[in-house]
C-alpha cells in the first residue's frame, strides 16, 4: 500500500480523475457532491506499479462505488437474473430486505455471493422488470390451466372419455380398464397412465400450452412422410434406370 502514498501515484490519479470530470464513472457524483473520488484499475498485471498504467486501463469511482466494485459492501447494480422458484408456501425469506417469500428468484454478481430475492427486490437490484414479467405470465398461465380443466367446451362420452379441442389440437383422455386415465392427442395415443383424470388434464395442458405437443406431433408426421418416401422413390429410380427395349425397323426395299 505504501506505492499508493508515492508522488508518481498521486499526479497519475489526479490525471486519471481530470480525464473523467472529477466524476464517478458510475453513480456520476462529483466532488462539488462530497463525495471521495479514487482510481480503479479495470485489471491488474503482476509486476506493474499502480501509476504504470494506461488511462484507458483505469476509472474513476466514488468511495462508496469503488468499495461495491472490490465486494467490500454489496453492490446495488451489475445483478443478474438467473431464475425462480415456488416454494407453495411463505416459507423463504429476501436475502436482501428480510421479507417472507414464496416466490424466490436467484440473482447472481461477479464481486459478491448469490441472493434469493422477491420479486421487488430482483427488479431493483437488476434494473430490468424480468421477475415482475416473469411472475405475471406464470401467474397467468395458472389461471388459464383452471379455466381448461373446468372448460365448458369438454365434451363426455358414456363410455367414460372427455374431449376438447384446444390451440387446433384434439385431445381426448380415455379411461383405462385399470382405472386410470391415458392422455391422445390428435388420435395419437400416450404411453403414460395418469392416476387421475385431473392428472391428465394438467399434463395435456401444460404440454400443448408450451408448444411441445404441436413439436411432438409434426415431427411424427415428419418421420411417417420419411419411411413412406423410400418405397416410392425407389419405384420412382426404378422407372427411370429400367432398360428401354429396342425395336428394330425392318427396312424394305
Amino acid at each position: 500500500m505504501k506505492l499508493y502514498s508515492k508522488r508518481e501515484w498521486r499526479a497519475f490519479a489526479a490525471e486519471v480523475i481530470k480525464l473523467h470530470r472529477e466524476q464517478c464513472s458510475h453513480c456520476l457524483s462529483s466532488r462539488k457532491d462530497g463525495v471521495i473520488l479514487q482510481v480503479h484499475h479495470i485489471h491488474y498485471i503482476d509486476g506493474r506499479k499502480p501509476w504504470e498504467y494506461s488511462y484507458e486501463e483505469c476509472t474513476v469511482l466514488c468511495k462508496g462505488c469503488h468499495a461495491k466494485e472490490h465486494g467490500i459492501i454489496m453492490p446495488t447494480d451489475g445483478w443478474r437474473f438467473i431464475g425462480k422458484d415456488d416454494l407453495g408456501d411463505l416459507c423463504g425469506q429476501c436475502d436482501n430486505c428480510d421479507t417472507k417469500l414464496r416466490y424466490t428468484h436467484l440473482i447472481t454478481h461477479p464481486n459478491w455471493d448469490s441472493m434469493e430475492v422477491g420479486i421487488d427486490c430482483c427488479d431493483h437490484l437488476t434494473k430490468t422488470t424480468e421477475a415482475s414479467d416473469l411472475h405475471r405470465y406464470y401467474i397467468n398461465r395458472l389461471n388459464r390451466r383452471k379455466i381448461f380443466v373446468n372448460s365448458s367446451r369438454l365434451i363426455r362420452f358414456k363410455d367414460g372419455a372427455n374431449s376438447i379441442n384446444h390451440k387446433d389440437i384434439f385431445l381426448m383422455i380415455k379411461r383405462t380398464e385399470e382405472g386410470k386415465f391415458r392422455i391422445s392427442l390428435n388420435n395419437v395415443n400416450g404411453k403414460k397412465d395418469y392416476e387421475t383424470f385431473l392428472d391428465a388434464q394438467i399434463k395435456a395442458f401444460d404440454f400443448i400450452e408450451d408448444g411441445s405437443a404441436s413439436a411432438y406431433l409434426n415431427d411424427r408426421q415428419r418421420k411417417i412422410r420419411a419411411r413412406r418416401q423410400p418405397d416410392g422413390a425407389a419405384a420412382a429410380c426404378e422407372f427411370l434406370i429400367r432398360p428401354r427395349r429396342t425395336i428394330h425397323h425392318s427396312i424394305h426395299r
